[in-house]
């Protein structure tokens, strides 16, 4: 019985936690961020023709009224050749004005990023994470996943 009640506990934690892995991004992913952090893992994978690609585990965020300060973060895990550069999340579309206020910032890496969702405003918002090959000079286009950031959601 006590097998399968922590058994239970560790399944549980590591679906609610979001540790799986990466998966097609062919539709929406969402996560409904219901603590007070939300994390989704990065990797770069081949493509059916060998090409280079970003997947993630959740591309959709979705936060509850009255969850505010949680914290969203991108982890880029098992692609040792890429990294995260400063221009590795940005907002993008309609309603990129105010969003640096919105979603301000934490200390990041070139393999974790961090910021804030302050979750005032009830929009969606579209977001676009950057991958970069490690080395590659400082224009060099980055492989690109697109996602969303919806605030307010009952």
């Amino acid at each position: 019985m006590m097998r399968k009640s922590v058994f239970s506990i560790v399944i549980a934690a590591g679906l609610v936690g979001g540790i799986q892995a990466a998966s097609a991004q062919s539709s929406s992913n969402p996560v409904t961020c219901i603590y007070l952090w939300c994390w989704t893992h990065v990797m770069v994978v081949p493509d059916a023709a060998g090409t280079p690609i970003v997947r993630v585990t959740w591309n959709e965020f979705r936060l509850p009224k009255q969850q505010s300060g949680v914290t969203l973060g991108w982890i880029l895990a098992g692609s040792l050749d890429y990294e995260l550069r400063p221009d590795r999340v940005v907002i993008i579309g309609a309603n990129v004005a105010g969003s640096s206020a919105q979603f301000p910032l934490r200390q990041s890496t070139g393999t974790l990023f961090p910021m804030d969702d302050l979750n005032t405003t009830a929009l969606v918002y579209t977001s676009q994470l950057r991958v970069y090959k490690k080395g590659s000079p400082p224009d060099a286009a980055p492989l690109v996943a697109s996602g969303t950031i919806a605030n307010s959601v009952n």
